[in-house]
């Protein structure tokens, strides 16, 4: 195929051509649709597909592949509905972008990427070299998902509960998003070398951004349990706070039942009731709301149930004080 043939496509030293395109360059498409019945089989489908997809094509009898399919290569945890892909075609002398967008995958310029594209010995490793840039994009906002999980982790330690739940929901939602983008590109790699066999196993390109995907893919299972301690972590405060008050609540419910039945007993409209006449009965009857609820206390104390919720404000005040 020759580069006046399609104004788009670079052809490399190593005898490999690439070809960029976006489904505006109508024409450009026809005529590779022209040249192949896979191509334009192909094209077809990348014009409708919406999501994430992989095929492995047979070109011939020598069973020659190409592997096809269409990457979600952006990376924005918070605008996850947002997406752009990356249709590819690759055989091992021609690789086929469409609506690639070189300043978001890379740091450099087009120079500077044909430049890169040189090096490469064959069409494989030049859409290995944008997998490792998209993969290195990945690490980045992964880098992002971490400053935000360690502020969520000191935010526990604080024992910073306002909405905490709502935050380790929201980076389980982030964490999610990582791994739907990268899952992907793992699977894209098993293809190649399922297509390729030791023809990518021996490339250092391939086993650079296998590692790397490892890494990602690693690194985001560790987030996860983190995420998950964060999440017992938070159940467990909101359960302990819970049962602390019912138990304040239930302390202070048996506290003041003395009172409450001999509140209700001498407000009973009999007519004979001697208290009424005693000079001291008004004591009396402090005397024995006291006592019963210094017995009550007492027994609740012994019990060892009334610990936690009377020295709650003195701990608290102690550690302030010791901050001081």
């Amino acid at each position: 195929m020759r580069s006046e043939e399609i104004k788009k496509a670079h052809q490399f030293e190593h005898g490999w051509t690439w070809i960029d395109l976006d489904f505006e360059d109508e024409d450009q498409i026809e005529q590779l649709k022209r040249k192949s019945s896979e191509f334009g089989l192909w094209m077809k489908n990348a014009k409708s597909i919406k999501s994430t997809s992989l095929d492995i094509m047979t070109l011939d009898k020598a069973n020659n592949s190409a592997l096809v399919g269409s990457l979600n290569y952006l990376c924005d945890p918070e605008n996850a509905d947002s997406y752009e892909l990356l249709h590819f075609y690759i055989s091992k002398d021609l690789l086929i972008t469409i609506d690639l967008d070189i300043d978001s995958i890379f740091d450099y310029d087009l120079k500077s990427v044909l430049e890169q594209f040189r090096m490469c010995e064959n069409a494989i490793e030049g859409f290995l070299l944008i997998i490792g840039k998209v993969v290195n994009n990945f690490l980045d906002g992964i880098d992002d998902f971490e400053e935000k999980l360690l502020s969520l982790e000191k935010k526990v330690r604080r024992r910073d509960h306002g909405n905490l739940l709502e935050e380790i929901f929201e980076c389980r939602s982030d964490m999610l998003f990582l791994k739907q983008l990268t899952i992907p590109v793992e699977e894209l790699l098993l293809a190649l070398r399922e297509a390729y066999l030791d023809q990518v196993e021996e490339m250092d390109a391939y086993r650079k951004a296998v590692i790397r995907v490892e890494r990602t893919m690693k690194l985001l299972y560790h987030y996860d349990n983190q995420i998950e301690t964060l999440l017992n972590i938070n159940m467990n405060v909101y359960s302990y706070r819970g049962n602390e008050i019912i138990k304040a609540l239930t302390v202070f419910t048996v506290l003041v039942t003395p009172i409450t039945v001999l509140g209700a007993l001498w407000g009973m409209n009999f007519k004979y009731m001697p208290e009424f006449d005693w000079k001291y009965g008004y004591a009396f009857a402090w005397g024995v709301i006291l006592l019963s609820t210094g017995l009550i206390y007492w027994w609740l104390h012994e019990k060892g149930w009334t610990g936690d919720v009377m020295k709650g404000r003195k701990q608290k005040a102690r550690q302030k004080n010791q901050k001081y």
